[in-house]
């Protein structure tokens, strides 16, 4: 619209900078701040942490999240979480204004506080419920944004505590601090970490197992043997049996029997190899939905079943994310005069058509007669190299040059 001549964007807000209030740092509330220690876990430490998380008048959460920050050590669990969270990190996003892409909003999103709420966003489907604080305002973006730390917050009263094991503190839903933190996710759920934790201890166990197998059975055992009683004698062979090599070593009285029972089987190690592979199977279909893209062994024909229920996957995560994001992110954004009312986040969606049909589309071309398709073209798009025919005229030609020539 114009007015004097000049261009007047109604939907556009002007640039602005707001301190955020310094009673409304909710991350000071912490007084009492405890290191999440890793420690070895097994399934009666699961289970008593799913016990005292699932309290319902005093939850505890700390035990449950000491086991997720262990088990995220296991490298196929975090290479599942990282690829399904990329489906919806590698998207754009976009800003509309009364359904109008805003472009200069848009620039408010391509930023770094976006991809990590974004980031952190995701991460409650994993550990469950996160909290979200958001830094002072300049120039209608954030400073930064930072996840305040899980054990502190109690999501079913929506508080934060002095101290892990409180059950009193600062409701971040009310003023100062609504305007500039977003809590993620429902309020009593525990994340796909809770459901993945028993199945990479299992995992680390047989891991174990089978390293202690090798280390008995994978290496011969020395022995010596000696009916010297001499102390001296002894502690040399002892010696010489150490310093041999890595393996197994003992020594005995020529008298002495010495026995290692093995199963016999030469593919005893199948045990363990199993169990881990099973246990990995079942962390991608828990994450991914399916197993396809997480194991070299699969055929065409289930890849791409498989591959339809991963999209379905990222498809609900993107609507997720978009809930998140108009329901959640927008309104305060507006609260804070950064965004106009109707004002909405969402997915650029690229129209994007199969093989098959754009097959069928240049089949319908070519039959009218009217059209062709570079070689290159066809080469490109379906990986089929284009080699022209030659006409009967041509190979005449060529043949009545070929006598010429050698007559």
């Amino acid at each position: 619209m114009k007015i004097f001549g000049y261009d007047i964007n109604f939907n556009k807000a002007e640039n602005i900078s707001v301190n955020r209030p310094a009673n409304s740092d909710i991350r000071k509330r912490i007084t009492v701040p405890t290191q999440l220690y890793r420690s070895r876990q097994d399934i009666s430490q699961w289970r008593a942490a799913l016990t005292s998380a699932e309290s319902i008048y005093s939850p505890q959460r700390y035990l449950l999240y000491k086991c997720y920050n262990d088990i995220m050590l296991d490298a196929h669990l975090t290479a599942a979480i990282n690829q399904r969270k990329n489906l919806t990190l590698s998207k754009e996003f976009e800003v509309e204004v009364n359904d109008e892409e805003d472009e200069e909003l848009c620039k408010v999103i391509k930023t770094k506080w976006f991809r990590d709420f974004l980031d952190y966003s995701l991460d409650s489907i994993f550990y469950g419920h996160s909290l979200v604080q958001f830094d002072s305002l300049i120039e209608d973006t954030f400073k930064s944004i930072e996840l305040i730390p899980r054990e502190y917050v109690k999501p079913e009263f929506h508080i934060v505590t002095n101290s892990y094991s409180d059950l009193e503190g600062a409701d971040y839903l009310e003023n100062p601090y609504r305007n500039w933190c977003i809590g993620v996710g429902r309020e009593r759920d525990l994340g796909l970490l809770m459901k993945a934790a028993p199945l990479v201890i299992w995992k680390k166990n047989a891991l174990g197992a089978w390293a202690e197998y090798g280390e008995v059975f994978g290496v011969p055992l020395r022995i010596g043997k000696t009916n010297v009683r001499d102390e001296e004698t002894r502690a040399n062979m002892e010696g010489f049996l150490k310093n041999l090599g890595t393996s197994s070593y003992g020594v005995f009285d020529t008298d002495d029997l010495i026995e290692i029972v093995n199963s016999g089987q030469s593919d005893a190690y199948q045990v363990f190899d199993m169990m881990i592979s099973r246990c990995n199977s079942e962390i991608s279909k828990l994450i991914l939905g399916q197993t396809a893209t997480m194991d070299e062994k699969s055929f065409v024909g289930s890849a791409e079943v498989q591959e339809r229920v991963l999209k379905n996957v990222a498809y609900n995560d993107e609507f997720f994310i978009e809930s998140v994001l108009n329901y959640q992110l927008v309104p305060m954004m507006q609260r804070l005069g950064i965004f106009p009312p109707n004002t909405k986040i969402k997915v650029e969606t690229e129209e994007e058509l199969s093989l098959l049909e754009q097959s069928k589309i240049d089949i319908e071309l070519i039959k009218t007669g009217k059209f062709t398709f570079d070689p290159e073209y066809l080469d490109e798009k379906y990986g089929s190299e284009v080699i022209p025919v030659m006409d009967a005229n041509s190979v005449e030609s060529i043949k009545n040059r070929l006598d010429n020539l050698y007559k």
